[in-house]
């Protein structure tokens, strides 16, 4: 029998009157709606905060995932949580984990949410997910861009690895619809920070997200007729075309957009969602059978 797939793409950043602007009807599908986001360390949804909550139907303040990360140093993050009960403000406090992490070998790490998720079960495949699932490729990109804003690599670099980056991500999508799978679930960060490099440059982050439409419709070819498909944004992105205040900064314009019916309003209403349209999977399961002592003197296993 084959499998129904429900796929959720994360698209960070997709901001839902840029997308209705530039005509990209591949991220709004067949419905779509503003969506809620949730804030709760900063006046604006960021992304450390509001995946986990996407993921969890918690608002950020019952997960415990705000946003600080953790540093390698236990004095370090007692500091910086202190400093937000201090209200000491964000720009204030990036400006020293900057001076810590160029002066010292000290490292910062988002924290990873220890509720249930709708990502959980061995047929929910997710390929990183902020604050759930490996953070490793959001902290390769924020490094990036940390090294690009010190002008230490160039912006053309910096692209290139942020569209290869996202690339990856669709491709893996592709590939996890040829494998039983009932939930396949992927963040992409590449509207989110071509957004903060381009706020003021409409002609440019157009293209951007006419680049991103186009993966977002070479995925819904490589599903299957039964397959669905459920995009989501956790915030969306202030530009100057948009007569926004703050060009760069988070907007409240999430987007929620699906091929099924009645997206959800609230990222707070995400996990309900998801559980309430998921097909559940019960293939006949077979059990690898490994080469543990060559494995074992490989250092593969232990």
């Amino acid at each position: 029998m084959t499998s129904v797939t429900l796929v959720v793409l994360a698209l960070d950043a997709a901001d839902v009157r840029h997308a209705e602007n530039f005509g990209c009807e591949s991220i709004l599908l067949e419905e779509h709606t503003e969506m809620r986001s949730v804030a709760h360390r900063l006046d604006h949804p960021h992304t450390g905060e509001a995946w986990p909550s996407i993921a969890t139907g918690l608002h950020p303040r019952d997960h415990g995932i705000t946003g600080h990360g953790e540093w390698d140093n236990r004095i370090l993050t007692g500091l910086s949580r202190l400093a937000h009960r201090l209200n000491i403000s964000g720009e204030i406090r990036g400006k020293v984990e900057d001076v810590i992490t160029e002066n010292t070998d000290q490292g910062w790490q988002l924290r990873v949410v220890e509720h249930p998720t709708f990502l959980d079960g061995e047929y929910r495949a997710v390929h990183n997910w902020p604050g759930v699932h490996r953070n490793e490729s959001l902290h390769y990109i924020w490094g990036l861009f940390q090294q690009a804003k010190d002008d230490e690599i160039s912006e053309q670099t910096f692209v290139r690895e942020a569209y290869t980056e996202a690339a990856s991500k669709f491709g893996w999508l592709q590939e996890a619809l040829n494998h039983e799978v009932e939930l396949a679930a992927a963040h992409v960060h590449v509207l989110d920070v071509m957004g903060h490099l381009h706020p003021e440059n409409e002609d440019t982050y157009r293209e951007v997200y006419e680049d991103v439409d186009g993966w977002v419709g070479a995925l819904r070819e490589s599903m299957g007729p039964d397959d669905e498909l459920l995009l989501l944004s956790d915030h969306g992105m202030e530009a100057s075309w948009t007569d926004d205040e703050e060009p760069g900064r988070h907007s409240w314009r999430a987007i929620a957009s699906t091929t099924l019916t009645d997206p959800p309003e609230h990222a707070l209403d995400v996990k309900e969602w998801v559980e309430s349209r998921v097909v559940p999977l019960t293939p006949e399961r077979s059990s690898a059978e490994l080469p543990e002592d060559q494995l074992r003197e490989l250092g593969y296993i232990q």
